[in-house]
């Protein structure tokens, strides 16, 4: 199986990751409202909790950041670090899979 470019696949990530992060909050807090006080119990809604939480682990997920530096919309910050994060970790990965790859042929 040919491993695509790591630094694209890398980039496609952290885009993916910002985009889904940004939109995470707005779509929970939509559902919560759509199902009113039944929403605790909810598997949609326990599901996409669990998919914030997921989606902002590791920096904002354990509060590694000052919160107050970065109020309002300025929390973008965080999250585009968030997802460099997840895109480098997708790199690294791509290239140490290429590595082994390499010296599996040889």
């Amino acid at each position: 199986m040919k491993l695509p470019h790591p630094f694209v696949a890398g980039a496609v990530l952290t885009v993916s990751h910002f985009i889904a992060s940004l939109s995470i909050i707005p779509l929970t807090l939509r559902v919560g409202e759509a199902l009113g006080d039944g929403a605790a119990g909810s598997f949609l809604y326990c599901l996409l909790t669990v998919a914030t939480k997921w989606l902002y682990f590791p920096i904002l997920a354990m509060a590694l950041y000052p919160r107050h530096w970065f109020p309002g919309n300025l929390i973008a910050i965080p999250i585009a670090i968030n997802s460099l994060l997840w895109g480098g970790v997708c790199v690294l990965g791509l290239v140490v899979g290429r590595f082994w790859q390499t010296r599996r042929r040889r």
